[in-house]
């Protein structure tokens, strides 16, 4: 038999370069027994009858895997996701037909963690009004009186392996850590001085707040227009876990009654998939109108100056990349060779 092995949303050369020579060094002559194609685009119901004959899919976080892609899906046996998260993907509706679901829990949990300090560090120094400012010539110091992390309280929802990163960093630089998670660590009340509280006593009492938690529908809006009103009115707030975690327009009315006075920070939003789409938004068919409506409150937000977006890049550095690709040339290997997977789909985060 020749596997079919379709890569989406594959866009540099290598990328697609090193996928190809991981695979040979590891199967060996069984790359003689696959067909590897990459596609720029990611998959969804628009253009799956294109790829009904592909036995494996390797996406993104674009893709979007409901049923009626599944349905059409007829000869495949695995779907790989290059990501943590697999809000993407109807995990029962794979089961249902047959189909493995692998995601990829631990390439980017040092990654995520650092790029979320960074944004803490950009907010309580000011990094984005400075940047704006200087751009103009305006050297003054008005505006960019920031303020030290040393002894603040930072609150992290959600102490799983990105959580956990987190909290060992900002107790390394002094900080105190609350958290809130269905399973307290106790690894980390031991080494990092964590305690763990509940949400509405995180929200109360952190300097920084910080989410990280998956996104499923126990966690849709879990900070709300409502628990928005506990923060301190100069406290941070970050999101680098999944953007409909958090409503939008509780973060809105959050900035519009003089909350969350130190900033605000995003690599994921509501909308986003709009958003980091732009250019093509106009002829995109998949985006419905709630995402487009999604969207435009999101951009209301970055009217502040102190909020800060990035377009979903936490997880995007050499070395992570590097590691997704090994991942996901393990699982292929195990795949062929015996039908089996080093860890199917689990909420990994």
């Amino acid at each position: 038999m020749i596997w079919k092995i379709g890569f989406f949303e594959i866009e540099k050369d290598w990328e697609k370069e090193l996928y190809i020579q991981k695979l040979k060094e590891i199967l060996k002559e069984k790359i003689e027994d696959t067909k590897l194609y990459f596609y720029k685009e990611p998959l969804n119901e628009i253009n799956a009858k294109q790829f009904r004959d592909l036995n494996i899919i390797i996406i993104h976080a674009e893709s979007r895997i409901n049923s009626t892609v599944v349905e059409n899906l007829v000869n495949t046996k695995l779907i790989i996701t290059r990501t943590t998260g697999t809000d993407h993907i109807d995990i029962p509706s794979c089961e249902k037909s047959g189909i493995l679901v692998a995601n990829c829990p631990v390439y980017a949990s040092i990654t995520v963690a650092e790029h979320t300090v960074a944004l803490m560090f950009a907010l309580a120094r000011k990094l984005r009004i400075a940047i704006d400012k200087s751009k103009i010539l305006d050297f003054s110091k008005d505006g960019l009186m920031g303020v030290d992390l040393l002894g603040k309280t930072v609150g992290i929802i959600g102490t799983g392996r990105i959580g956990s990163e987190i909290a060992r960093i900002a107790y390394g630089i002094g900080m105190k850590v609350l958290a809130t998670d269905i399973s307290p660590s106790a690894e980390l009340i031991e080494k990092y001085k964590v305690k763990y509280v509940d949400l509405e006593t995180l929200l109360k009492e952190s300097n920084v707040i910080i989410v990280m938690v998956p996104y499923y529908s126990q966690t849709h809006h879990l900070i709300n227009k409502e628990n928005i009103k506990l923060v301190k009115d100069e406290a941070i707030f970050i999101n680098t876990a999944r953007g409909p975690i958090v409503d939008t327009e509780a973060l809105i009315w959050a900035l519009k009654n003089n909350k969350l006075q130190g900033g605000i920070a995003m690599d994921v939003f509501e909308g986003e998939r709009v958003l980091l789409e732009l250019q093509n938004m106009l002829i995109n068919k998949t985006f419905t109108a709630e995402e487009y409506e999604k969207a435009l409150k999101t951009l209301n937000l970055l009217n502040y100056p102190n909020v800060i977006f990035t377009p979903h890049v936490a997880y995007y550095t050499k070395e992570a990349m590097e590691r997704v690709i090994d991942w996901v040339v393990e699982n292929v290997s195990r795949f062929l060779v015996c039908q089996a997977l080093p860890m199917q789909y689990k909420f990994y985060f």
